[in-house]
């Protein structure tokens, strides 16, 4: 009986979530029926050896845990903290471009991509996805930071994790030069219907997770969703189905819906460095509304607007929201303010601005077209 129950429930979620993302896409990434159904979860085996970089890493945190990260390039040290349901990956074109003028440091989050899920306290080779809480990813990320000796470094994190760089900002202000968020997480706002889906059907989540979830959410993450590469969702999907990672899942979007639920209880006007805030302004997952009370709230901080972008600007305008932030660690003018960011100047709009063009150019100045 509970096994019908079941599966009718798995019918029903796929309709229900098929109907608002790409079921095709689900299937074709899945490794298998019941992966695309969500009961079973992929070896360690298999996501180690599609996901790990040449340049991988590990450290244990003092829980027993390995927490994978890169370690790449020379140069001042930029510390890059992914969010909620996502990994290391995320950063990717990121770091092929800040590489190459810094050291950067790409940390995996314990219950994400190939950190996986937290040991259990007492029994160190089983899994406990449990213990994940906001002081266990803070807690970590304070520890490594400490393991790897880093000071006067540049931090960056990402909608949960531009909440916890804030929080370690405000707890080590000595210790970062600058902070960098993109749709950081931390105001109230209304949970998106992702977050509460994982969160309201927890138990059941826990045992399965159709593929269409990760589609969903995607699809959430991008404003143009044509923007999502194959080789992207494969990746979301396959992450998300490792060892424990249906129970982490579950814990990371509770995690996210009590922050977005009840605000951050830190005092943002405490962060001492100077910062910059990146925002899409067709985020569907963080409200873009909050992007200027971060402005108010955080003393030296100035944002920058990516028009037409979603919640993930680090994977849907990698390369002008990479530049801008070599920009701002520079203290140089942002391209993208300057109006010289991918898409956001032409050569048009250079001629419009000129006033006397005539006196300029003659009266034979042909009219720009989009193809020169």
């Amino acid at each position: 009986m509970f096994r019908i129950l079941k599966v009718a429930l798995v019918t029903l979620s796929i309709v229900l979530l098929g109907a608002c993302t790409n079921m095709k896409g689900a299937s074709k990434s899945s490794t298998s029926l019941t992966s695309f159904l969500g009961f079973s979860e992929l070896p360690d085996w298999y996501i180690t050896s599609r996901y790990t970089y040449p340049d991988s890493d590990y450290r244990d945190n003092d829980f027993g845990l390995p927490v994978h990260f890169r370690d790449v390039g020379e140069g001042d040290t930029i510390v890059l903290i992914h969010g909620e349901l996502s990994s290391v990956h995320t950063w990717n074109r990121w770091v092929e471009i800040l590489r190459q003028e810094f050291r950067v440091i790409a940390i995996d989050l314990p219950g994400s991509g190939l950190t996986g899920a937290p040991r259990c306290i007492r029994s160190p080779e089983d899994l406990c996805p449990e213990n994940l809480s906001r002081d266990y990813l803070s807690h970590t990320l304070t520890y490594l930071i400490e393991d790897l000796k880093l000071r006067n470094f540049h931090l960056v994190g990402a909608s949960y994790g531009g909440y916890l760089a804030a929080r370690y900002a405000i707890d080590n202000p000595n210790k970062v030069k600058t902070l960098t968020l993109v749709s950081p997480l931390g105001m109230q706002q209304e949970p998106p219907f992702m977050v509460r889906y994982l969160d309201n059907t927890g138990l059941l989540s826990e045992y399965f997770q159709p593929s269409t979830i990760v589609t969903t959410m995607v699809d959430d993450f991008y404003a143009n969703p044509e923007k999502i590469t194959p080789d992207t969702l494969q990746r979301y999907i396959h992450l998300l189905q490792g060892p424990g990672a249906h129970a982490t899942n579950v814990r990371h979007a509770s995690l996210a819906r009590e922050l977005m639920e009840y605000g951050t209880q830190e005092t943002l006007s405490n962060i001492e460095n100077r910062a910059l805030i990146m925002w899409g302004n067709k985020d569907k997952w963080g409200d873009f509304e909050h992007a200027e009370r971060w402005v108010e709230e955080v003393p030296n901080a100035m944002m920058v607007e990516y028009k037409g972008i979603g919640h993930l600007a680090m994977e849907e305008h990698a390369e002008d929201s990479a530049y801008d932030l070599i920009a701002f660690i520079n203290d140089e003018p942002l391209p993208t303010l300057e109006g010289l960011g991918r898409n956001s100047f032409t050569l048009q709009d250079a001629v419009n601005s000129v006033g006397d063009k005539e006196a300029l150019f003659g009266d034979g100045l042909p009219e720009m077209t989009d193809e020169q």
